[in-house]
């Protein structure tokens, strides 16, 4: 699948004209500024709970430091979600955004799945909405924090990096300026023609992944997922790519592949660390999976590679259909 070549140079615009539906969504935004929160990360269910689907539905917040200094500055958000069998916290300790500067400015969000499990995966609940339910806990951040409206972005580990492929397929998916998957547990998307969005989208897959297999097939959990490299190709022709736009890099324990078809942007860039198991990639061990036997790979830190893509994008130059 993958060629060495030059990154395109050639420019595709983005659209003049902001669609009206932004303007809705920052007046949403700033009925939440003013409001005091206490900094750093809070799972208290009783005070992050909200009603979607007929359901009760929880989730995490981390507030930047010194957010009450300045109630009115809007800020950006990462909803980031965590693996089957996973939680809040653990994801919050997995990806670790507030360990790096660029992650402080952040207000971290980490919704709770039900059963631990997200829609789209062969174990999910049955009639659980999960797309749903980032509709309405994103509405109701907006009402409760100052949200900057033009850097909203998700991210996720296995099962949930694989719901946010699903939500970067969906129409609620809009919102989003762009999506980052650390072995994405990808049920939901095994063809080109299952998403007819453009995204900027950021992955990292470990070469010796065995319960998400870098290669695609069958799980142990039940379901097929595809081939990573496939993937990554069907994320570039969504976007209007070619094989010209792709380029592949080779470093120290892992390589990078880039589409890059939105000017000198990489709108799609995948890393593939080759010894890496089913992890969140960490220079330093020192997080969530760190004391897993197959997270001992340390050739790439993933977190700060995912802030510098997010810091390329924003609701004005992300891909639009």
């Amino acid at each position: 699948m993958k060629t060495t070549s030059a990154i395109a140079l050639g420019f595709i615009a983005a659209a003049s004209a902001q669609p009206a539906r932004l303007t809705a969504r920052s007046e949403a935004g700033s009925s939440g500024c003013g409001k005091a929160h206490n900094s750093g990360f809070n799972s208290n269910p009783d005070s992050h709970t909200i009603t979607s689907g007929g359901r009760t539905r929880t989730y995490a917040v981390r507030v930047p430091d010194g957010y009450n200094d300045d109630k009115n500055k809007p800020r950006k958000i990462i909803f980031d979600f965590h693996g089957r069998n996973g939680s809040p916290e653990s994801q919050y300790k997995n990806s670790q955004y507030d360990k790096y500067d660029a992650g402080k400015e952040y207000i971290g969000v980490y919704p709770a799945g039900v059963n631990e499990s997200w829609q789209g995966a062969p174990y999910a609940v049955e009639g659980v909405d999960d797309v749903l339910f980032v509709k309405d806990l994103l509405a109701q951040m907006r009402q409760e924090y100052c949200i900057d409206d033009d850097h909203v972005y998700a991210s996720g580990k296995s099962n949930g990096g694989g719901f946010v492929d699903t939500l970067a397929c969906s129409d609620e998916g809009d919102e989003f300026a762009a999506f980052a998957m650390a072995s994405a547990a990808l049920y939901d998307d095994t063809s080109k023609d299952r998403c007819n969005k453009k995204r900027a989208i950021l992955e990292a897959h470990g070469g010796n992944d065995t319960t998400i297999p870098y290669g695609g097939g069958p799980t142990s959990s039940g379901g097929n997922v595809p081939d990573i490299d496939q993937w990554v190709t069907w994320w570039g022709e969504r976007d209007g790519c070619t094989a010209n736009d792709e380029s592949t890099t080779q470093h120290d324990g892992y390589e990078t592949t880039t589409f890059a078809c939105e000017g000198l942007r990489a709108v799609v860039k995948h890393y593939k660390i080759n010894n890496l198991g089913h992890c969140w990639p960490s220079s330093t061990g020192d997080n969530s999976d760190g004391s897993r036997s197959y997270c001992k790979d340390h050739s790439l830190d993933f977190t700060p590679r995912v802030l510098d893509f997010f810091s390329k994008w924003n609701s004005t130059n992300a891909p639009k259909n």
